[in-house]
């Protein structure tokens, strides 16, 4: 497969996930709010209208450039590409599972120091400080100063 072709296979599937993300999950899976102050809707509708458009633009250039006869290098998918991809799935449902099932902090640690290992880190100092640093981060801004829930 050429490389402008993946990119546009790729950046249609983004956008067709991120249109059912504003259509029909975010509606219908995140409440409206509780009161005052910002919705719990508001970020995710800002990623994904923000994911939506980028991967729209993705597909657009690609199309564009495709006519124009733009590069057409080839992409080689291999198994060692493939288990990576399936490594991240699972790090994300795993994650997703802690937070769902435990608490954001356990989950949210948890997902950084595995994306971390499979992005290649292997220095254990960092890699919990990081991850305990952005997680305490996130969950004293959405929690305690927007006072929006987080799991």
């Amino acid at each position: 497969m050429k490389t402008r072709d993946s990119e546009i296979l790729v950046g249609a599937l983004i956008t067709l996930l991120g249109v059912v993300c504003l259509a029909y999950l975010i509606p219908n899976y995140i409440s409206a709010g509780y009161g005052g102050g910002l919705s719990p809707r508001t970020f995710p509708y800002i990623c994904a209208w923000a994911i939506t458009g980028l991967s729209t633009c993705l597909v657009t250039t690609r199309l564009w450039s495709a006519s124009r006869g733009g590069d057409v290098g080839e992409v080689l998918v291999n198994g060692r590409m493939l288990l990576r991809v399936a490594a991240g799935a699972a790090v994300l449902v795993v994650s997703l599972a802690l937070i769902q099932y435990v608490n954001y902090l356990v989950g949210g640690v948890v997902m950084v120091v595995l994306y971390m290992l499979l992005m290649g880190e292997r220095r254990p100092l960092p890699m919990i400080g990081i991850a305990v640093v952005w997680s305490g981060f996130l969950w004293v801004l959405f929690e305690k100063i927007l006072e929006t829930p987080l799991g």
